[in-house]
């Protein structure tokens, strides 16, 4: 993955206003963006939005042999997917770094944490059990990736039925979900990931953007900005920690590390809740009959996502009658005009001046069509 590089003027200025209390889409430090769950047509296949962060997460399964060390339990796979839609700087048929990172810890929060029941997907000791298949595709990469698919791997497989399978003798037969009701997949805990942004090692900010997560990693190498890192924290429904991990600066004191994981251990529990009324809701849902599938989610709101106005800081007004020098008022400091530069001079007129000398007026009409 090539780096992300990041101006002076946007390291200092975020450093600034963090500084200061404020964040760029005006949150506070503790507050994360909205959270969202929209379910497909077919169990296991869901998309989670983190504000801008969209992540899609959809579970297969298949009949396979298990291995030797374990014969009576399934097995878990989880493979994460990230190409060019999702950020412009990820290349294209590449493993990149951050997907191995993420890929990892997934791996650490569900598949070493023992949170799936891997006996109960067993049909024959010994011969065929299920194995189970996590497909993670980063759609938008805004930041936060990890706690975004964490939740999309958890209510993927919360939310997955394999389908029902009967033995007769060496035979077996697995029945389609018009002959069976399919069953759900048993899942001991429910482990969600979070992420904290360091500042100034004694700033934490929850749910970092892609902006806040660049600055906080880049200020690392850079010695006239301050020391920061990510640190991701692993909690389920029970405050039992899952997974830990520290990218970046070292901690100063072990108190940033109790107040990230005060702060981590309610916000899992509330993420548990939601993706459990969720599946419940889907659940009814699918019940009474109703259609589900990802049109749903497509309103007017995402395609008119790019008009609205993310810049919720609070800017320094200045009056323009106010006291200046004298030499950003001198007329005679002013630079030669560009070459389109528009010099207004009439209510409903606007001169534009080359820099061959000529000049031509034009009529600026707000009922016109053309721009």
């Amino acid at each position: 993955m090539r780096d992300v590089y990041l101006s002076n003027c946007e390291k200092n200025f975020v450093n600034k206003i963090v500084s200061e209390g404020h964040r760029l889409d005006g949150r506070t430090y503790n507050e994360s963006r909205p959270l969202n769950i929209s379910f497909g047509s077919e169990y296991g296949s869901c998309i989670v939005s983190l504000g801008e962060t969209k992540v899609l997460a959809q579970v297969s399964c298949e009949v396979v042999q298990p291995k030797q060390i374990r014969p009576n339990e399934g097995l878990l796979y989880i493979n994460v997917e990230m190409n060019p839609m999702a950020a412009p700087h990820i290349e294209a048929n590449r493993q990149t770094d951050l997907a191995v990172h993420l890929n990892r810890m997934l791996e650490k929060a569900y598949k070493d944490s023992k949170c799936i029941d891997l006996e109960s997907l067993c049909i024959v000791v010994e011969e065929k059990v299920w194995s189970l298949r996590v497909d993670v595709k980063i759609l938008n990469h805004d930041g936060n990736l990890i706690e975004c698919a964490s939740i999309a791997t958890l209510t993927a497989l919360a939310h997955f039925k394999r389908p029902d399978v009967t033995r007769s003798g060496d035979s077996v037969t697995i029945h389609d979900i018009t002959e069976k009701d399919p069953i759900p997949t048993v899942l001991f805990h429910y482990p969600v990931c979070t992420t904290i942004a360091i500042f100034n090692t004694d700033i934490l900010l929850a749910d970092p953007n892609f902006l806040e997560e660049s600055v906080c990693t880049s200020s690392i190498d850079d010695g006239t900005t301050p020391c920061g890192g990510l640190l991701i924290i692993g909690f389920n429904q029970y405050k039992e920690i899952c997974v830990m991990n520290l990218s970046g600066a070292a901690l100063s004191s072990a108190g940033i590390v109790r107040k990230g994981l005060q702060g981590a251990s309610d916000k899992c529990k509330e993420v548990v809740d939601l993706v459990k009324k969720a599946i419940i809701s889907d659940d009814t849902l699918r019940r009474k009959r109703v259609k589900i599938n990802f049109s749903d989610i497509i309103t007017q709101d995402h395609l008119q996502c790019l008009s609205k106005k993310d810049l919720n800081i609070k800017l320094k007004h200045y009056n323009i009658d106010d006291e200046v020098d004298d030499d950003i008022m001198d007329a005679d400091s002013d630079p030669e005009p560009s070459k389109y530069d528009v010099v207004a001079s009439k209510p409903q007129t606007a001169e534009i001046q080359t820099k061959q000398g000529a000049s031509q007026w034009i009529e600026i009409s707000s009922d016109s069509e053309e721009d």
